[in-house]
């Protein structure tokens, strides 16, 4: 059986009964403003493969594989290095504008530290743009510092990427050796997941200029549940 493994991936992380939450609620916001969403990117077909997507998880089997695979996840700890790196790159982001204002070196500018794409919780994204941003973050260590608690920023990156490629390394070897039907939920996961970001995406589109109505497209549910699933792991 061959499986997308980039959706395998993208899945295998997200708590399932958030996960499914997400997805009615965003399928009620599909139904609710269909035809505005059709008039920009978001077509009925996909409505309808998000409802699928929703079926193939809300399972008793496709809890029972999550179930037996989360013992495994908590000794990885993937999920935490990665929020611990995304933590990272916002606390760097809303401090550069003071830092680059106090006498950024020559050649360190507002542009070194664009990722160019958005990260997500892509390991591969984050790490790569981590070690990009490293030569310009160690320029303005100190500049940083008070926004770093008296830290050297660049210290922190080092720490938070060598936490994330050592949890990625252990995944891969992890999701190779899964067996089939677990594979078959992380992947449709994954697919759900990426429907309901393509939403939150064509919504931006559909409702600019309208806030309130932009604001119904987010991930709250999504990321409350992540965050109860954090608090219950156990220390790996």
């Amino acid at each position: 059986m061959t499986f997308d493994m980039r959706l395998v991936n993208k899945g295998r992380s997200e708590p399932l009964a958030g996960l499914t939450e997400q997805a009615r609620y965003h399928i009620g916001l599909a139904k609710q403003h269909a035809a505005v969403l059709e008039e920009n990117g978001w077509a009925p077909a996909d409505t309808a493969a998000l409802e699928a997507g929703v079926a193939a998880i809300d399972t008793q089997a496709a809890a029972k594989a999550e179930a037996a695979d989360l013992k495994l996840q908590a000794s990885e700890r993937e999920g935490t290095s990665i929020d611990d790196a995304k933590a990272f790159v916002r606390r760097l982001r809303n401090a550069l504008p003071k830092a680059l204002r106090a006498g950024a070196p020559e050649g360190v500018t507002a542009a070194s530290f664009e990722a160019g794409a958005t990260l997500g919780r892509s390991t591969p994204k984050l790490s790569d743009y981590l070690n990009r941003i490293r030569p310009s973050v160690v320029k303005l260590d100190e500049a940083l510092k008070r926004s770093f608690k008296q830290a050297l920023a660049s210290v922190k990156l080092d720490a938070v990427k060598q936490a994330l490629d050592a949890a990625d390394a252990r995944q891969e070897v992890a999701v190779a050796s899964l067996p089939d039907e677990t594979k078959k939920v992380y992947e449709a996961k994954g697919r759900v997941l990426e429907l309901i970001e393509d939403l939150n995406r064509d919504a931006k589109i559909a409702f600019d200029g309208d806030a309130d109505r932009m604001a119904l497209f987010n991930k709250d549910i999504l990321l409350r549940a992540r965050r109860v699933r954090r608090k219950a792991e156990p220390t790996a």
